[in-house]
């Protein structure tokens, strides 16, 4: 997984939450996902850094 985004997972919601600034192609998110993740999790891209880490953040609590 030394290829993938920052990213963290949110078990009970069933997603995952990628942090990928400026103008990257959201669309090959979820081939990561399907990759690396079970299929039922949804992909969630998310540009701001700051919104990322609190969000991040919040799941470990």
């Amino acid at each position: 997984m030394t290829n993938l985004p920052p990213h963290f997972g949110r078990e009970k919601k069933k997603e995952v939450m990628f942090h990928i600034p400026g103008a990257f192609p959201t669309t090959m998110i979820p081939g990561l996902t399907k990759e690396y993740f079970p299929t039922e999790y949804k992909s969630i891209v998310v540009r701001c850094a700051e919104t990322f880490y609190r969000l991040r953040e919040s799941t470990a609590l």
